[in-house]
């Protein structure tokens, strides 16, 4: 069973060099926390005893922070000496020795005190030098973190093996270098130096806009041809031009017809009823070219308006021209359609 267990918990150093720290306000541990410390405790021993430091110093480690005790305490320090971290089990067996001498523990108190001494001259002590102070610098040592003051000038005393040192500040860039420190008793020194400004972060540029694409005007459209209202109208136009021929045949046809019923009624005899029937047949054909003359006279102009109309507005034909023009004869009467297209 462990002994000796320690009432107060004092200050532990604050090393660098992976050392423990407890705060001297504690709770006392509860019966659980004493059951799990002592089976971390046992375990750590027997691992040790064994020669298996690798897995028995964490064991002491965690049973010493569950609870507390002079016992453990000495124990995990005689284990990171066996380990090679001299640092650190010295740290350990000095504090062990102030709790011991506290608790009115001497023997254990001299014991600790005797190992911590032979160990101080064998450490290996870090020194810090730093080429310039930057405004709120700060330096840390395998994660630990040490003000610039309190690093400076005094060597830290770091168990061997490697060591991380890293420096930094407001408005500078980082620095960190590792070093390789071999057993004491050497106090291998480092420089830091000053630390380069930060890059400016520059806000990024907006790309420009692209060019606007350069609009040139083109050749004017070319009417379509295929416009079913200007087709419509010139084959209305057709229709109107044939009605008026055939009025116009049919007209003549009535003129000489009626001048046969005239030269035949201007005898003495009067009309016979062949010129009668000549006459009736005269109005008939002259009835026919009225009509088809009227209805040509119908198409021919709704098929130029229809031509007009279907053209564009906003593209007019230069010189563009339709007409038409009646005509007055002695043989009859006729109609001239002309233009341009």
């Amino acid at each position: 069973m462990r002994s000796y267990r320690a009432r107060h918990a004092g200050a532990w150093l604050a090393l660098l060099s992976g050392l423990t720290l407890t705060s001297p306000l504690r709770a006392q541990p509860t019966a659980a926390d004493k059951a799990l410390a002592e089976g971390l405790f046992q375990d750590g021993k027997k691992l040790m005893d064994e020669g298996k430091l690798t897995e028995a110093c964490p064991k002491l480690a965690e049973s010493q922070r569950v609870d507390p005790t002079v016992g453990t305490l000495l124990n995990l320090a005689v284990c990171h000496e066996k380990e090679g971290k001299t640092a650190s089990a010295w740290a350990e067996f000095k504090e062990a020795s102030a709790l011991a001498a506290t608790a009115g523990q001497q023997d254990r108190s001299q014991f600790a005190a005797k190992r911590a001494a032979e160990l101080e001259a064998r450490l290996t002590r870090l020194v810090l030098e730093i080429a310039e102070a930057a405004p709120g610098m700060s330096i840390t040592l395998n994660g630990q973190q040490l003000s610039a003051a309190a690093a400076t000038g005094s060597g830290i005393p770091v168990d061997p093996g490697t060591a991380t040192i890293e420096a930094k500040a407001p408005g500078k860039q980082p620095w960190s270098q590792q070093v390789t420190l071999e057993p004491g008793p050497s106090a291998p020194r480092v420089v830091i130096p000053p630390l380069a400004d930060a890059a400016v972060q520059r806000p990024a540029q907006a790309a420009p806009p692209p060019p606007a694409p350069v609009v040139r005007p083109g050749p004017a459209r070319p009417e379509a041809s295929g416009s079913p209202v200007r087709t419509l109208g010139f084959v209305a136009g057709g229709v109107g031009l044939a009605g008026l021929g055939v009025g116009a045949v049919f007209g003549i046809m009535a003129i000489q017809k009626a001048g046969d019923v005239e030269v035949g009624c201007s005898g003495n005899f009067g009309c016979s009823r062949a010129d009668v029937e000549a006459n009736e047949r005269a109005r008939t054909t002259a009835m026919v070219s009225n009509i088809a003359a009227g209805a040509g006279l119908l198409c021919l102009g709704a098929g130029v308006a229809m031509v007009l109309l279907s053209r564009s507005p906003e593209a007019p034909v230069a010189g563009e021209r339709v007409w038409l023009s009646p005509t007055v004869a002695s043989d009859g009467g006729r109609m001239t359609l002309g233009g341009r297209w």
